[in-house]
């Protein structure tokens, strides 16, 4: 008889806001941003997905390559921290990099919404 090997399943990444990442935060992340600033191996990404667009965050992003100024992405990664003067920021290691311009994100935010109430309402 053989043995199966069991390869772990990785945690699903979960939609959030960039002001709500901090470098506790276990597991993958996903978030809808545009790119303010761009260099090889890394970008500055401001958040789409806040719906309060005043206080919406940005977050420094290690990619592969070169992210492209004013583009919209989705981003899959992990959250790390680096120590800028004694304090630790959130960073985030992207996995997934898939460009979305032309994603209406006010209805996917909605389509999202409705995927929550029917989960909900499945589960009783």
């Amino acid at each position: 008889m053989t043995e199966e090997k069991k390869i772990p399943r990785k945690k699903a990444s979960k939609l959030t806001t960039i002001r709500n990442i901090s470098p506790s935060i276990d597991g993958p992340v996903r978030v809808l941003g545009i790119v303010v600033d761009s260099s090889l191996g890394a970008a500055l990404v401001q958040d789409l997905y806040d719906s309060e667009v005043d206080k919406a965050g940005s977050i420094w992003v290690s990619v592969e390559g070169t992210l492209e100024l004013k583009k919209k992405y989705l981003i899959i990664g992990d959250v790390t921290t680096k120590t800028v003067k004694k304090k630790k920021e959130a960073r985030l290691n992207a996995t997934i990099v898939h460009p979305i311009d032309t994603l209406n994100i006010e209805q996917y935010k909605e389509i999202l919404e409705m995927e929550d109430k029917v989960l909900k309402t499945m589960s009783g």
